[in-house]
Parts: C-alpha cells; structure tokens; sequence
C-alpha cells in the first residue's frame, strides 16, 4: 500500500537532505515554456540542473534517500 506525501512536505525533507544548497521549486507558465512544459526544476545556486513532473520529483527525492519506495508524491 502507497502512502501520500505532499510536494511541500518533499522539498522540504529535500532541501534539508542537501544542506540547502539545492532545491525542487515549481516553474511559473512563463517558465514551464522555456523548460519543455515541465512543472518542477531542481536547483543549486543559481543553475537547473534538471526538469521534469510528478515523477522526476519522486526520482529525485528517492535519488537523495528521503521518498521511500511505498510513498507518492502528490502536488497540493
């Protein structure tokens, strides 16, 4: 059985998890057109590293060991 987790909760557990050096921020419309239509970036300083949605957030939490494989991330 899955076990939600909201998207604030991750990118808080995230942010921590790195020290705050980098971080998982949603895009504005305005620049969800320069990322392909992706909803999410993951940031450090001033670079994006990575873009993507729903999914590549669970990726990237799960990469830093702080999703298990039994929670989801749901926006909201």
């Amino acid at each position: 059985m899955s076990t939600t987790v909201t998207l604030k909760a991750v990118q808080r557990r995230f942010e921590r998890s790195q020290n705050y050096r980098s971080k998982i921020c949603t895009l504005s419309p305005r620049e969800r057109e320069g990322m392909h239509g992706s909803r999410f970036a993951l940031i450090e300083g001033n670079s994006i590293l990575d873009a993507g949605d729903l999914e590549a957030v669970q990726r990237w939490c799960r990469d830093a060991g702080v999703l298990s494989p039994r929670e989801t991330v749901v926006a909201g």
